[in-house]
């Protein structure tokens, strides 16, 4: 990541480059022109405009210039990483800094990624073989509803039938062969596509996913076994951490692929915009809709993320997510706060802050010795002074980042 930074340049960076490639054989040809037109023209004297031509020369030199920006960055850079903020360049730190609204994904993002059973309801046969089945299709799945089954099947001391052939039907559930027939666990959804959710199985799924849980289905064949209802636990700083960024002046929406009624009252909770039972690309859909009010930042830890992550102005992984959104995101919070996301904000305004100072305070620097040298006030030990001077304020005024407070 420190190389990528180092080889990913910020906006401004790359302008002040492009600005240097005109400025610097200007300011040769000025101070050529400063040293040739007094004495060709009004008949001045060579020494003295040569002393002063090379003066200008002195003061003229971009150094400065050129390194305000990439000084604040790799400052900004080094900062954030010390308080578990990594950054994979000046690009995706200049962006934060103008995000106007901030989407997070739910489960391992808000909540930690960790849900439980809560509750298992049984519609045709018993409890235990309700979620003895479920847990044998999961067996073998990393979607964390599956493991927290599988977990729950096993603190039971249930007996796990074995499963052949499991198949996942993208956002909606997984099918897997028993001895006793096919087997499905997934979304409510999908039950009733299938016809299997009578009214009261539809009545039990709405008072479960009314009070926050996530359910899935257990259906065998036609016949609808049970439900099993599952929550997360929201992560201690969620609430916090979003209402931070509603200080900063930002929009906060979480867009998420589970059920509406469990996203509204988790929404309810913190406060938030949502929207609910979004498959990956309808993520990507919502990220396009945002995008047109202005720079959005994605926050998400999973597979599913990954395109939004992408498509998003920035994508900030949690930590703790999946290989696939840390490679695919701009930055990543290795502490799994929610917090941390304003912190990017706030390091991001304040690096885009100390650029504009930086590049203030070398042209104002070179602006007024310049003057003062062409009316012969500057001497030359002063001109190498005023530019080297320059260079070391600029560069002081950069390493303040380091110590920069995010509160």
């Amino acid at each position: 990541m420190v190389e990528e930074a180092q080889a990913t340049k910020a906006p401004t960076a790359r302008f002040i480059e492009r600005f240097s490639r005109w400025y610097t054989p200007a300011a040769m040809a000025f101070a050529l022109l400063v040293i040739v037109a007094p004495p060709l023209l009004v008949g001045g004297d060579w020494q003295t405009w040569i002393y002063r031509g090379l003066a200008v020369l002195l003061i003229a030199c971009p150094c400065a210039l050129v390194i305000s920006t990439p000084a604040a960055v790799a400052s900004a850079l080094a900062g954030g990483a010390r308080r578990g903020l990594l950054i994979k360049g000046g690009a995706a730190l200049e962006t934060l800094g103008r995000v106007k609204t901030v989407a997070f994904d739910k489960t391992g993002t808000l909540t930690e990624g960790r849900p439980r059973v809560v509750d298992v309801v049984a519609l045709d046969g018993t409890v235990d073989e309700t979620l003895s089945k479920a847990a044998a299709v999961e067996r073998g799945s990393s979607h964390p509803l599956g493991l927290a089954i599988v977990e729950e099947a096993q603190s039971r001391m249930l007996t796990v039938p074995n499963a052949f052939g499991g198949t996942a039907t993208p956002g909606k559930g997984v099918t897997a062969r028993l001895m006793s027939g096919f087997v499905t666990v997934g979304s409510p959804r999908q039950a009733v596509e299938k016809g299997l959710l009578s009214p009261e199985a539809t009545g039990r799924v709405a008072e479960l996913e009314g009070a926050g849980n996530t359910v899935v289905a257990v259906s065998e064949g036609a016949r609808l076994l049970g439900l099993v209802a599952l929550r997360d636990t929201l992560r201690p700083d969620a609430a916090a951490g979003l209402e931070r960024l509603r200080k900063l002046g930002l929009r906060t929406v979480m867009l998420t692929g589970d059920n509406a009624r469990a996203a509204a009252a988790i929404a309810a909770e913190l406060g938030v915009e949502h929207r609910a039972e979004l498959l990956p690309a309808a993520k990507l859909e919502a990220i396009a809709d945002h995008r047109q009010d202005g720079p959005i930042a994605m926050v998400g830890d999973g597979v599913n993320d990954a395109p939004a992550l992408a498509a998003a102005s920035v994508g900030v992984a949690m930590g703790g997510g999946t290989d696939v959104a840390l490679e695919t995101a701009d930055a990543a919070l290795l502490k799994d706060r929610v917090g941390g996301v304003a912190e990017l904000v706030v390091l991001s305004r304040a690096t885009l802050s100390n650029i504009w100072s930086n590049v203030t305070l070398a042209l104002g620097l070179k602006g007024a010795f310049l003057v003062a040298t062409l009316f012969g006030f500057t001497p030359l030990w002063m001109a190498i002074l005023a530019d080297t001077g320059a260079t070391v304020l600029v560069t002081a005024n950069a390493l303040r980042l380091l110590r920069f407070k995010m509160s």
